[in-house]
């Protein structure tokens, strides 16, 4: 009976424990152990938020999978396939990102995606000669629609950078982690986009040089087919076809407070790509945005290959100042 009144109880608070945020930062963050504490209570509250479609989940692994597109252009939503391409020309530089931000109740909004992916295209594009493209407040469908797009158009000698900053959900049983698109359901998780789908994504984009960077709860889970190593000289990688995940955090829930209407994680990413010189590989803007976040908050940025995307071993992705 206890135990009913508690969940009773919680059911009653949920759409207040899912809006708490931590405190603004100002000159640093008080109280570590408060903050795991609340992340953890928001944590929990959004479990409970997502309890029929994660119990869809768990009665239907496949509940939010994407079929597979059966022609090129496809009207239908359907994951693109990978096609044999050849190279032509010198490599562009593209970058999508995508910003949720204004999610309906009882999802809670975000503060910060918005700002994040406006001010990141802006360095990407003036400091190193990217195409960008923003996608803001998009649902599943124009998501995978974009990344459809990004897949028909890249060319195997382009770097593509794509960039997600919304909510996520790891199931914690299977360790499956998703995307929660602005029109997702917090009853069915047809409106998920599982990781599965984003490797099978990732994997149709044919460009050698191809990083996900995630802003987003559990985004970590993305990270774990195999961590990436030192590789060789800049012409040795891009002779490798490199599929790496940026994560903001590892297999935690992060947080979308930080600076100056930044999260934590993309003010951090943002001063480390300005103050870059030359050419870096991104193993090493990881360690720099690692130290720097884990001093002031605690998530863990993690960096790892996606090898089920076609990652091969000694690649990785290189940050070339223009």
């Amino acid at each position: 009976m206890k135990r009913l009144l508690v969940l009773f109880a919680m059911l009653l608070c949920l759409p207040a424990l899912a809006q708490m945020r931590p405190p603004p930062f100002m000159g640093g963050v008080p109280g570590l152990n408060q903050m795991r504490a609340l992340d953890m209570q928001r944590h929990q509250a959004r479990t409970l938020l997502y309890r029929e479609a994660l119990e869809e989940l768990r009665r239907n692994p496949a509940a939010a999978d994407v079929p597979e597109c059966t022609a090129p252009a496809a009207a239908t939503l359907c994951l693109a396939q990978p096609e044999a391409a050849t190279g032509s020309g010198r490599g562009r530089r593209l970058a999508l990102l995508v910003g949720n931000m204004a999610y309906p109740p009882p999802i809670p909004s975000l503060d910060t995606p918005g700002a994040d992916i406006a001010r990141i295209g802006e360095v990407l594009k003036s400091r190193y000669g990217f195409e960008v493209s923003l996608l803001r407040d998009a649902g599943k469908a124009a998501i995978v629609a974009a990344l459809n797009r990004m897949a028909r158009d890249a060319r195997p000698e382009d770097s593509v950078l794509l960039f997600y900053a919304g909510h996520g959900y790891l199931l914690d049983d299977t360790k499956m982690g998703y995307w929660i698109p602005i029109d997702a359901s917090v009853k069915t998780a047809a409106g998920w986009i599982s990781n599965t789908d984003i490797s099978k994504l990732l994997k149709a984009i044919s460009a050698r040089q191809l990083m996900l960077v995630s802003d987003s709860c559990f985004s970590g889970s993305l990270t774990r087919e195999q961590k990436v190593g030192a590789g060789g000289t800049p012409e040795e990688i891009l002779q490798r076809r490199s599929v790496v995940v940026f994560s903001s955090g590892g297999e935690e829930p992060v947080s979308d407070e930080g600076h100056d209407g930044h999260s934590i994680f993309a003010w951090n990413l943002i001063r480390t790509l300005e103050a870059l010189g030359g050419v870096a590989p991104g193993i090493e803007v990881w360690r720099t945005v690692h130290g720097r976040v884990t001093k002031e908050f605690p998530q863990q940025p993690q960096y790892g290959a996606v090898l089920s995307a076609g990652h091969s071993e000694g690649g990785d992705w290189l940050f070339q100042r223009q």
